[in-house]
């Protein structure tokens, strides 16, 4: 495998359990809206998918997560 894209597919899952470890606190800030974290940070907010896709710069490779008291349920 390539070690580039090894490298990016774990980084991705620290985000991802990144942002399972810090729910609690991120709830409180960022309650019904997306957040994208990249290396454990959180670089961008918006309520709407979309126009938070906007504020990325390389979204295909960043961390994003809908924020919310409710569970959710995607279907993608």
């Amino acid at each position: 495998m390539n070690t580039r894209l090894t490298e990016e597919l774990i980084a991705f899952g620290n985000d991802h359990l990144w942002i399972k470890k810090n729910f609690n606190s991120l709830l409180k800030k960022y309650a019904n809206q997306w957040i994208a974290v990249k290396n454990g940070n959180v670089i961008a907010n918006d309520p709407d998918l979309t126009s938070l896709r906007t504020k990325l710069t390389d979204p295909a490779h960043t961390c994003v997560e809908y924020v919310t008291y409710e569970p959710l349920e995607m279907v993608l």
